[in-house]
């Protein structure tokens, strides 16, 4: 559940989070807020799939000495990520729901 936004909880993002000068803010729109609220938790994202990606590599590093003769580690052999995990294609076969339906 999302609790709703308050003028105090734009203020506290906008202020605190953004850190946008209360001119600024003030001057801005609903729209405005929001889609720089979006961009700003798009940029964190990407920043923390970073640190994660650099974390899996420096532990890809300090494991391979202890690997076997002539095998190499990837560091999605030691992690992965579900930013990384490919979506399933799903294809629906038309006839074959219906008779599931029909049942």
């Amino acid at each position: 559940m999302t609790e709703p936004l308050t003028i105090e909880r734009v203020l506290e993002i906008g202020l605190g989070h953004l850190r946008f000068n209360p001119v600024f803010l003030y001057a801005m729109t609903i729209d405005e807020f929001v889609l720089a609220v979006r961009g700003f938790h798009d940029l964190n994202e990407i920043r923390e799939q970073h640190h994660w990606e650099r974390t899996r590599w420096l532990a890809t590093v300090l494991l391979s000495p202890h690997t076997k003769k002539n095998q190499r580690l990837k560091p999605t052999d030691v992690a992965v990520f579900p930013w990384e995990q490919k979506e399933k294609k799903t294809t629906v076969d038309g006839e074959q729901l219906l008779r599931q339906l029909m049942k």
